[in-house]
């Protein structure tokens, strides 16, 4: 299940048209589901966000420009988090 998060996510950066087909051709056989399938790949890219924020922390005791500038390395995960979450794809 993870890696099919994984893989949705990735592509749907890219071109959402493929992921959505991507979706459809893991859920074809019945085995998962498409909101199992989006909600996997929404998961893995709030866990990247979530991981860039620590990093951001963690360089805000250093400095806090450079923790502004990982920060925002964050923002691309929750957005695309997001659009995935609104995906409807049924």
């Amino acid at each position: 299940m993870v890696s099919a998060g994984d893989e949705v996510a990735a592509c749907w950066r890219d071109d959402p048209q493929q992921a959505v087909a991507v979706v459809r051709e893991l859920t074809v056989g019945g085995e998962l589901a498409v909101d199992e399938v989006l909600d996997a790949a929404v998961d893995a890219m709030v866990v990247c966000g979530l991981l860039a924020l620590a990093k951001a922390r963690t360089a805000a005791t250093v400095d806090p420009s450079t923790a502004a500038e990982q920060w925002l390395t964050a923002v691309p995960y929750f957005a695309l988090a997001v659009a995935l979450a609104s995906a409807d794809l049924e």
